[in-house]
């Protein structure tokens, strides 16, 4: 990959070099919006066309009865969920949620019903 990037910038400054003044700004035009066509529009196309991969989310409540109200959510959206009761640094009890988002749509379910009494992250993206 280095390499053939280090051929195109010869090719390019080869070109610009003996090109004529008035072709520069053309060429440079051109490898403008190679640059962009390639560098950007790719990523975005496969980005609507990549299939749905796995996220885990790893939540804690910030108490066991929010817990329990977002876990039943979650169920009720078909999200699948496993609960562990917990306990935070002041001996009250919590809820550990594992939530399994299998598609865009459901990890944009989950996100949305946290709050910023919640903590979470994303586990692993299968």
């Amino acid at each position: 990959m280095n390499s053939l990037a280090a051929a195109l910038f010869i090719f390019v400054a080869d070109a610009m070099a003996n090109a004529p003044s008035e072709q520069k700004m053309a060429i440079a035009a051109v490898v403008f919006l190679a640059n962009l066509t390639g560098g950007y529009i790719p990523p975005k196309f496969v980005d609507k066309i990549e299939k749905d991969r796995l996220f885990v989310y790893l939540i804690t409540a910030p108490d066991f009865e929010s817990g329990k109200e977002l876990a039943d959510d979650l169920r009720a959206h078909n999200i699948p969920v496993c609960t562990n009761v917990s306990y935070n640094t002041e001996i009250e009890k919590s809820l550990n949620i594992k939530a399994f988002a299998q598609s865009k749509e459901q990890s944009r379910i989950i996100t949305r019903h946290l709050t910023d009494d919640y903590k979470w992250h994303v586990v692993e993206a299968i």
